[in-house]
């Protein structure tokens, strides 16, 4: 699978999960003004980054839900 059909994968179904973490106020203001500079929430932010990150181990891609 290319990375536009990856990408396509990992976006184009509904989201029904949600994943929590703790972040520092430090690291919650500057995902908060990152996301504003961009014009973008905080969490289409973060999950910009996470498929970023997805599309450069692709082979990892779905190990974990069988």
């Amino acid at each position: 699978m290319d990375d536009h059909e990856l990408r396509k994968h990992l976006l184009g179904s509904k989201k029904t999960e949600r994943i929590i973490f703790a972040a520092t106020p430090e690291t919650k203001a500057a995902l908060e003004a990152i996301a504003k500079d961009k014009c973008v929430s905080v969490s289409a932010l973060i999950t910009s980054l996470v498929v970023d990150e997805a599309l450069r181990h692709p082979e990892l891609v779905g190990k974990g839900t069988e």
